[in-house]
């Protein structure tokens, strides 16, 4: 009986593995699952899908994985901001109808002839 003769894999066009280095296997197992459940939630808790929920969350980690590792790992990371976008809108809204008295003007003055703080 002769051995089976395996193709050698390209790395080029082999499947794409990246996500490994990231993830263990239970965590992305994990992950799949909780959005599967997610998936099987969106769809009202309609049984008799649990195939196309698990395919669906799992695109969805593979393509998430991919993005992620797209950024290179030792890129800033934004803070949030000081305040809540309802608090960004209140501020907004009170501007647009006080245009005026909202932000209020200070002259600017040259470092030079800035006096001496003590």
């Amino acid at each position: 009986m002769a051995n089976p003769t395996h193709p050698p894999v390209d790395p080029h066009t082999g499947p794409d593995i990246t996500w490994r280095g990231v993830f263990s296997l239970e965590q992305r197992e994990a992950m799949i699952r909780d959005a599967a459940y997610y998936h099987f939630a969106k769809r009202g808790y309609a049984h008799g899908h649990d195939m196309e929920d698990w395919v669906a969350a799992e695109a969805e980690i593979e393509r998430n994985a991919s993005v992620s590792q797209a950024l290179p790992p030792d890129a800033p990371i934004q803070q949030s901001a000081a305040h809540s976008a309802r608090t960004d809108d209140a501020l907004k809204r009170v501007v647009r109808q006080h245009p005026q008295n909202a932000i209020q003007q200070i002259e600017s003055i040259e470092p030079e002839k800035a006096p001496f703080k003590e």
